[in-house]
Formats: C-alpha cells, structure tokens, sequence
C-alpha cells in the first residue's frame, strides 16, 4: 500500500474522486461533500480525546472577549473544505454584517493557524479543538467555540474491492488498539476509532454548504 499526503482537503477528496486514492482521512466537511456528491463512503470516525468542534482564538493578552469583536481584522481560516476551521466561524458570523471576515486568510493546516496568531499575523483564528488541546500551545485563548459535530473519519472511495476495504478496516481497527496504535494515534488526539453513518456527514455538508458559497 502507497500513504501519500496532499496540502488541502480538497486535493485529498479529488484524489479519491480520481481513483487515485482508495482510502483517506478526511476533513468532516470535505467528507460529507464527497459523500453527497456520491464519490465515498464513510468506514470509521476517529475516536477523538475531546469534542470535535471549532474554536476561535486570539492573543492571551488581547482585549478581544467575543467573535464580534474581531469584525473587519485579519483573521486565519485554516482551509476552504474545514468544518471546524471555516464553516462554523462563517456561519456564527452570520448576523454580525457584510464584510465581517474582509481581511481573512487561509494557512492551510490547524498548527499554522495558531502560529499565525502568536505570531501577530492574524488577531483571531478558527481551528479544531482536538488539535488544539493536543498541541497546547501556550499564549492563547478562546472567545468562541460551536457545537460538537461527528469527527473526522476514515473514508473509502466508492467501487473500491470489499474484500480489499474490509481487509483494511480489520487492520486499522487491530492496529489501534495495540500500545503502538495507541501511541501512534495520541499525538494527533485520538484514541481510537468507532462505526458511524455516512449520513452524518452529508448533514455536516448541507448545513455548511450556504457559509462556502
């Protein structure tokens, strides 16, 4: 088996699209589109640590207390298909007036978000708290957090062999819960993984889809 990594989560889902990827992990959002659009199916959720939900950070030392208070003030997204690092800050600004995130930007990755607010690039940033409380880093803090949602999965592409994709289940599901699956899953804040229903996604996708267009 080929592991290969791309920098988006759409270059993941368009891999998958393309056949050339059988198996990924996926953003929840992206996930869901790819499920909607009838390319995947979710096989496992990831067992996460902590909720799965977005945060907003900022400086500890900011005077920033509330999402509203960072209208019109670069902001760091962390990727167009991200749930957690798009989406829900969109959609919780929704109500707050036009040209609340004018001067936002995407990083590209949950870390790079955060770095980007240490280090004076962005005053707020939007990221996942799985990868948040994981990493630690101090000098931040949170002003906002949304609801809890279904966590990234582990996704098959549709037409691929089920002997091959049950072949594969068995062994990531064996491997995790041996002490060097556990350690290899800890540092990216999970414990495991678990079944879960491709519907959940889509849902995910359709409520977000409006906060994307």
């Amino acid at each position: 088996m080929e592991v290969f990594g791309r920098r988006t989560y759409g270059e993941v889902l368009e891999a998958l699209r393309q056949g050339r990827a059988d198996l990924g992990f996926l953003c929840t959002l992206a996930a869901g589109l790819g499920a909607e659009e009838g390319v995947l199916g979710v096989l496992l959720a990831g067992e996460t640590s902590v909720p799965y939900q977005s945060l907003v950070v900022v400086q500890v030392s900011s005077s920033y207390r509330t999402l509203a208070d960072l209208r019109g003030l670069p902001f760091a997204f962390t990727d167009p298909l991200s749930n957690t690092g798009h989406a829900w800050p969109k959609l919780a600004a929704r109500g707050l007036g036009e040209g609340f995130f004018a001067q936002a930007f995407f990083a590209y990755h949950h870390d790079r978000v955060l770095l980007a607010v240490l280090h004076g690039l962005a005053e707020g940033a939007a990221v996942d708290r799985v990868v948040y409380e994981t990493l630690g880093l101090p000098g931040l803090r949170v002003v906002w957090q949304g609801p809890t949602d279904p966590p990234p999965p582990v996704v098959a592409r549709k037409g691929l062999d089920p002997a091959l994709r049950d072949r594969f289940l068995k062994g990531l599901l064996a491997y995790a819960s041996t002490p060097e699956g556990r350690r290899v899953l800890q540092p990216l804040g999970l414990e495991g993984f678990r079944p879960v229903e491709t519907l959940d996604y889509v849902r995910v996708y359709r409520r977000a889809k409006e906060a994307l267009e």
